[in-house]
């Protein structure tokens, strides 16, 4: 947003018709947008902040949809089929750092992240994971 002669205005900056996010939040990181989208049956995306390029894509076939949080210097993404994906924050390739089963059900809800905690809900039950 830009204030101009005391009005307020918008402008479109950039924009990626390749990698439209998918029911995601996404996710800045410096000046690296993370996020997933429904294009290949689901791929998680690096894009450039500033310019809107694609840095990398994942392989295809991931996930329906993904929740995705950064903390410290790792993204949590969430899969709605419970798994979790601990990945590095890079802006030049895709990589998974561990995978972890955190629920028995699907998992639609964006996890809560506090301190060495992380809140998951399924849909049956809310569980706390530490690490």
């Amino acid at each position: 947003m830009l204030k101009r002669d005391n009005q307020w205005t918008t402008e479109n900056v950039w924009e990626n018709a390749d990698l439209p996010l998918y029911m995601t939040n996404g996710v800045v990181v410096g000046d690296t947008l993370f996020g997933m989208t429904h294009k290949n049956s689901g791929q998680f995306f690096a894009i450039d902040a500033r310019t809107g390029k694609t840095l990398w894509t994942s392989a295809p076939r991931q996930a329906t949809n993904a929740a995705i949080v950064h903390a410290g210097d790792v993204l949590f993404m969430l899969k709605d089929d419970a798994e979790l994906i601990v990945a590095k924050a890079s802006a030049s390739s895709f990589e998974p750092v561990k995978r972890y089963t955190v629920a028995d059900s699907a998992t639609w809800a964006q996890p809560t992240i506090s301190g060495n905690r992380m809140f998951v809900k399924d849909t049956n039950s809310l569980a706390l994971w530490t690490w």
